[in-house]
């Protein structure tokens, strides 16, 4: 049986050979998760927000072509409407739409974009 003493030895040999990654500080010019998220986006914006969010109705739909538009107009940033995605999808995996809309709607306005 290993003790706590002697795995810790273990470890501090690890990380002094170099073989486990040490947490550095983060720059001031890093992307956050949400940006980096942009780079690897394999389906357009509207696919996303449309099938992640669960939205069936017409008028859920219209309103995401509405942020889409905004998107793509750059009054609002991609990364933004991904952070607000994610929440909203934890927040209520089952029905994310509602919260998702409430977010954007008052991110945006703080942003000077009114989303009706």
């Amino acid at each position: 049986m290993v003790t706590r003493r002697r795995w810790f030895a273990v470890l501090a040999g690890v990380v002094a050979l170099g073989m486990l990654p040490v947490a550095q500080a983060q720059e001031g010019n890093s992307l956050n998760s949400a940006e980096r998220l942009t780079e690897r986006n394999v389906v357009s914006l509207e696919d996303q927000l449309t099938k992640g969010l669960r939205t069936f109705r017409a008028d859920q739909q219209q309103w995401i072509k509405l942020v889409v538009v905004e998107v793509e107009n750059q009054r609002l940033p991609r990364a933004m409407v991904n952070v607000v995605f994610k929440w909203a999808r934890q927040r209520n995996p089952k029905v994310p739409f509602p919260y998702f809309q409430f977010a954007m709607r008052e991110l945006a306005k703080r942003r000077g974009v009114i989303l009706p």
